[in-house]
């Protein structure tokens, strides 16, 4: 295939942008931890130096090597084991953690080290340089017995997050570039699809059209030779196979405008009252004339205890004249077709039932795309522009009814049209 290159090369990019996404995220992660590392470093060796200050400034000593532990991420514990005054403990906070230029407010606890009990705790602002190396006199002095004291650090993920901003604000920029250009390739992919399938619609097309206008030019021809005269029956056979070629034409080209304008948002439902079985029975005669042309079989199961529906006479005929042209289309032999109608809770239920060739499970969801035809091998076995269930989607759109497709391979298909009903009996029965 022609697009097979550019498919490989957007392969390759995608892989590559990954690769570096993933790269890019990995180095972010590590550079959290190492900084996240750092920060406790910093606040380890700040009380320790903390601890060092108490030792000269109290009475007995204190074990500096292991009295500082990492609790969790935010919170630190300095062991005392002498009074603590917190006046002169607050000092050295604030001057050993400025130290190394943390500038993070932290809170400190003083705990009882036997009880864990609480007995005082006081928030501190290291952005307040005014009374960053004033020493207060009016905090609390506790002689008793050892104390543990507790620094939180509340905000240390946001500082850490400060402190990577161009590290985050570069991963953002990739994560952007990843995403539009995910998003760019879905687009180039759905285009190359949507250019294959209306490859295909053009030579389908080309056939469909071909084949009533080769058809009219030999009639023409037929009709342009003078002993034509001499035969009325003849001369009116061909005058017919000319208007029914011509009809078929055009009903082809009006298929193709009704779908043009759907597509643009400008059909016009006429919606009335309609009796869906008397509908039915109205057009059996003119569904049946293809199926006994094939020695097949319609058969009627008309349920449905309700049968009045609003609707677009003209659309749902259609919709009707359409399933049963495919059900026909995709039967390989004489074709059997039900269309029943059952009542669910509020809602009509119309079905049209074929036991044909099927519908393979990956394109049960594509059957309604525009342009798409199910492969049968023979691309131009199936007369067709790949629109009749397209059209039939857009219609059953426009009315906010439901369609679901149950199929299989070599045993069918079956289109189930869920429609609301009109709460009322109908007057002319069940048909």
């Amino acid at each position: 295939m022609k697009s097979s290159p550019i498919r490989i090369f957007l392969l390759l990019g995608l892989i590559s942008i990954t690769g570096a996404l993933i790269t890019q995220l990995f180095w972010l992660q590590k550079a959290m931890v190492e900084k996240g590392n750092n920060f406790d470093d910093n606040v380890i060796l700040s009380l320790r130096r903390v601890a060092e200050h108490l030792d000269v400034s109290s009475t007995n000593s204190i074990i500096t090597l292991e009295v500082v532990r990492k609790v969790s991420d935010r919170t630190f514990q300095l062991s005392v084991y002498d009074k603590v005054d917190c006046n002169v403990l607050e000092y050295y906070l604030r001057t050993e953690l400025s130290y190394p230029s943390l500038d993070v407010g932290f809170t400190y606890y003083i705990l009882e080290a036997e009880t864990e009990k609480e007995v005082f705790h006081k928030d501190v602002d290291l952005k307040d340089q005014k009374n960053l190396y004033a020493v207060s006199t009016d905090l609390p002095v506790f002689t008793q017995g050892a104390h543990n004291v507790l620094i939180y650090f509340p905000t240390r993920a946001e500082y850490i997050g400060v402190k990577m901003t161009i590290w985050i604000f570069s991963s953002f920029i990739l994560l952007v570039v990843t995403f539009v250009f995910v998003y760019t390739i879905f687009i180039i992919l759905r285009q190359f699809r949507l250019v294959e399938m209306q490859k295909d619609f053009v030579n389908n097309m080309a056939h469909e059209f071909k084949t009533p206008i080769s058809t009219i030019n030999i009639s023409a021809e037929t009709l342009s030779h003078s002993d034509i005269l001499q035969n009325p029956d003849r001369l009116y056979n061909y005058v017919n196979i000319i208007k029914n070629e011509t009809n078929r034409l055009r009903n082809q080209v009006d298929k193709l405008l009704q779908i043009a304008k759907m597509e643009s948002d400008k059909i016009d439902l006429h919606v009335e009252e309609i009796n869906l079985h008397a509908l039915i029975l109205e057009l059996l005669p003119n569904l049946r004339i293809r199926i006994d042309e094939l020695q097949g079989q319609l058969v009627l199961k008309l349920d449905a205890k309700h049968h009045l529906i609003m609707a677009d006479r003209v659309h749902l005929v259609n919709i009707l004249y359409n399933l049963v042209d495919n059900a026909v289309k995709y039967t390989e032999q004489a074709p059997v077709i039900e269309i029943h109608t059952w009542t669910e809770a509020s809602e009509l239920n119309l079905s049209v039932k074929d036991y044909g060739i099927g519908i393979a499970e990956e394109y049960r969801k594509k059957v309604f795309d525009k342009f798409f035809r199910v492969p049968t091998g023979n691309i131009h076995n199936v007369k067709g522009f790949g629109l009749g269930l397209h059209y039939l989607k857009l219609v059953v759109t426009a009315h906010k009814w439901k369609i679901k497709l149950e199929s299989e391979i070599n045993k069918g298909s079956n289109f189930i049209i869920t429609i609301p009903f009109l709460k009322k009996e109908s007057t002319h029965g069940n048909n």
